[in-house]
């Protein structure tokens, strides 16, 4: 099961807030939980490839956006991009 660690938590609480933090964290581990691999786009432009995750809230159709800065193995190193719908 591939794992990830999430970048700069401090300036995302800071720029948003805590709930928002808490957020995007279920929705990471949630994501992560169900799938045995973890599809990477590419986007034109962009220096790093990009993983969408679906919203966990209840009767949202929104995703988050992570840059992948990292691999090893199978845990990611996650930036956050932003957020979709």
């Amino acid at each position: 099961m591939p794992r990830f660690a999430l970048r700069n938590q401090r300036k995302i609480e800071g720029a948003f807030c805590r709930e928002y933090l808490n957020l995007l964290i279920r929705s990471l581990k949630a994501h992560f939980a169900c799938h045995d691999e973890i599809e990477e786009l590419t986007y034109h432009n962009e220096k790093y490839k990009v993983i969408h995750v679906e919203n966990v809230q209840p009767n949202t159709d929104s995703l988050f956006e992570f840059y992948v800065i990292r691999k090893t193995y199978d845990v990611y190193l996650l930036a956050y991009k932003g957020a979709a719908g």
